[in-house]
């Protein structure tokens, strides 16, 4: 149900986006400029009235608002979900370690001079012999033997 609510809400915040970029497109910083005249002239006015001025600046306020709060709750759920690791992995990661011997970086190419590339002859290996097993050390009794 959370992962349906993270993702519902990135829908929201999508439209919001959306609506903004119209509503600031929609304003006319004087009579006849702006992007508000090319998309179709006065269409704010006539459906704000004489007042769109003021009407779109307050949703371009509340709507920004709301941007950056959908944005930042988005954020913080994303990060919460995240830090939950599944049960099937979380020991295996638990059990790895880093090895003793810290990494040697490789010598770069530029620092060496080029050697004369010598070809290669693949070697082969002789099978190997099964393992001996080694001879057990006799184990030493459970109870002492008496002292005579």
């Amino acid at each position: 149900m959370k992962d349906f609510l993270l993702y519902a809400s990135v829908v929201v915040l999508f439209l919001v986006c959306l609506l903004v970029v119209l509503i600031i497109l929609m304003q006319r910083p004087s009579a006849n400029a702006g992007m508000g005249s090319a998309l179709g002239g006065g269409a704010a006015e006539s459906v704000f009235g004489g007042e769109s001025a003021n009407v779109l600046s307050k949703m371009t306020t509340t709507l920004t608002v709301i941007l950056f709060i959908l944005s930042f709750g988005l954020y913080l759920g994303f990060v919460a979900r995240e830090k939950k690791t599944p049960s099937a992995i979380a020991p295996a990661a638990a059990t790895t370690t880093k090895p003793a011997t810290p990494e040697v970086p490789a010598a770069t190419t530029a620092t060496t001079p080029a050697a004369p590339a010598a070809p290669t002859v693949p070697a082969t290996t002789a099978p190997a012999a099964p393992a001996a097993k080694a001879p057990e050390a006799p184990k030493a009794p459970a109870v002492p033997a008496p002292a005579k």
